[in-house]
């Protein structure tokens, strides 16, 4: 296990770490110099890989950190604003699978469901079905229980399903990009 072992894994996972930075809020120049913060330190020790048993969560727990940490020092040495914790999913994956005339109206839709929630509830939905994460790794990610975000993804739903045609559109959109994007 070595560099060409990190550098595989790098390949898999690049594209769903900057997702989730883009949806933390961090500006694009923050996130990709995190994310080669977060795969320097691996290829410093890639045997702490071989522990590891969910890979995808155990980056995205580093990415997060590292952001944070990023953050907290701007804040104390350039006076820059504090991250606001709010997490906004936009809509990218779409760009790939929708004809371009249809695009923004599908956008408007998913965003318009997705704007209901609160920042916790789109940053748990968004780990919950477009990253397929468990209810153990969400909580884990947002300092809360499992139980907790349960909770959080059903409210999340129960409020969606509100608008029963938007909500089951919305469900299908983020399981076809999960596919489509496992195909890819």
């Amino acid at each position: 296990m070595g560099m060409s072992y990190v550098a595989g894994i790098y390949n898999r996972y690049v594209n769903d770490l900057l997702s989730y930075g883009i949806g933390l809020g961090f500006p694009h120049e923050l996130i990709k110099d995190a994310i080669q913060d977060v795969f320097y330190k691996l290829s410093l020790k890639p045997k702490e890989l071989e522990k590891v048993e969910n890979m995808k969560y155990y980056l995205f727990r580093m990415l997060k950190n590292r952001l944070l940490d990023l953050t907290k020092n701007a804040v104390r040495t350039d006076g820059i604003e504090e991250y606001r914790n709010a997490f906004s999913i936009r809509v990218t994956i779409l760009d790939r699978m929708i004809a371009r005339e249809d695009k923004r109206a599908v956008i408007c839709k998913v965003e318009k469901l997705l704007d209901m929630l609160t920042d916790r509830q789109r940053e748990a939905v968004y780990l919950r079905f477009a990253q397929d994460m468990s209810y153990e790794e969400i909580a884990q990610l947002l300092d809360i229980t499992p139980q907790s975000a349960r909770n959080l993804i059903f409210k999340a739903m129960r409020k969606m399903r509100e608008q029963e045609a938007d909500f089951l559109f919305l469900l299908l959109c983020m399981s076809f990009s999960r596919f489509y994007m496992a195909a890819i």
